[in-house]
């Protein structure tokens, strides 16, 4: 009895099992080299995808922040330069008497367009 359902199950197996059982079998086994990196490699991917987002988002923390460390660096040196012009436009409008000559209602242009 036995027998006949181990012939059965042979019956009802795949054609094509037999042939990849044989192919693989067939194959000489892979070298450690190789067999190394098809172990290491796909687990390799996930880590190597999640420190290159890590890389990038500190190199952008990094820039940003020297970006703004510029902007208030900048911001401090225009200040200063425009205190700096308020006091020497100060000293010339102290220095300066208020010599501005009017013009009377008599002196008017000889030169004209007609």
């Amino acid at each position: 009895m036995q027998r006949t359902g181990l012939r059965l199950r042979d019956r009802l197996r795949s054609p094509y099992a037999y042939t990849r059982n044989q192919r693989y079998s067939t194959q000489k086994p892979k070298s450690p080299h190789a067999q190394w990196y098809s172990d290491v490699l796909p687990s390799m991917v996930p880590i190597f995808l999640l420190g290159s987002a890590v890389y990038l988002g500190l190199q952008l923390a990094q820039t940003r922040l020297f970006h703004e460390k510029y902007m208030i660096e900048a911001r401090e040196r225009v200040e200063t330069l425009e205190s700096q012009i308020d006091v020497a436009l100060q000293r010339n409008r102290e220095r300066e008497p208020d010599t501005t000559p009017s013009k009377s209602p008599s002196d008017k242009s000889s030169w004209r367009f007609w």
